[in-house]
């Protein structure tokens, strides 16, 4: 009996993980088609896209690609091929956070007004959000880098980073949401941070299906993701915050 269930339990795990890949690479693309991946079928207004929004763009996409495939080879047994890939998505990575941040440092879709001051339009305010992302995207791929020796958690760190990654591509999703059913009110980013914890509670409840109790990565890196979300705005609104975005971004 113990046999089998110790057979059963990876090949599920190996569905859930590549399910969970494939789910995040179908966010993020629904979430900038408009206004990236099929802008050309988008009438309406769109933001300039620069040499650095597609530098990141591309950067972002194949990391995405990468974890798919990487989820795939391990599902499949190549385990010498995954490692390999580690080092590419490794630099992947890495160039993902450098030029996120720049990105993120050159937005032009908020403009400082005295209008927009002290509210999510403030590019001083909003700058926190698109760094806590990358900062935690660093964080949870730094960690998994590390702990590349211990499957179940390199794994679980790996599926964290991305899912702060989409971020962006949720808050997009709400505001089409929001727009299309006529509601207003809920801002994207707000929408985007409740929805992250969407994708935290299905990895949580898969631990406690499978485990019985929640694996470590997911309780303290989930744990990091929730602390992060209020701290996200009470940063984000004081002034000593915005006084450094200002000095970063001017």
């Amino acid at each position: 009996m113990v046999s089998v269930a110790a057979h059963i339990r990876p090949v599920s795990d190996r569905w859930f993980f590549g399910a969970m890949a494939l789910t995040l690479a179908a966010t993020a693309f629904v979430g900038f088609a408009p206004t990236y991946y099929l802008v050309g079928l988008n009438d309406s207004a769109t933001p300039v896209l620069t040499s650095r929004l597609h530098v990141h763009a591309g950067l972002s996409t194949a990391w995405i690609v990468m974890l798919i495939v990487q989820t795939q080879l391990i599902a499949t047994g190549r385990r010498n091929l995954h490692k390999m890939l580690g080092f590419a998505g490794a630099a992947i990575a890495a160039a993902t956070v450098i030029t996120g941040i720049v990105v993120a440092l050159a937005s032009e879709r908020r403009v400082h007004t005295p209008t927009t001051a002290g509210t999510l339009m403030d590019p001083y305010v909003f700058l926190m959000f698109p760094m806590m992302s990358i900062g935690l995207f660093a964080i949870f791929v730094g960690l998994a880098i590390l702990k590349r020796n211990r499957p179940d958690t390199h794994k679980r760190l790996m599926l964290l980073g991305t899912i702060s990654l989409i971020g962006p591509a949720l808050a997009r999703l709400v505001t089409m949401a929001v727009k299309g059913l006529g509601m207003v009110g809920l801002p994207g980013v707000v929408g985007a941070v409740l929805l992250m914890n969407v994708f935290i509670a299905v990895i949580a409840i898969r631990d406690l299906k499978t485990r019985g109790r929640l694996h470590p990565a997911t309780l303290w890196g989930g744990g990091l993701f929730v602390l992060s979300e209020p701290l996200r705005f009470v940063i984000a609104f004081s002034q000593p915050w915005q006084a450094f975005a200002r000095a970063l971004m001017n």
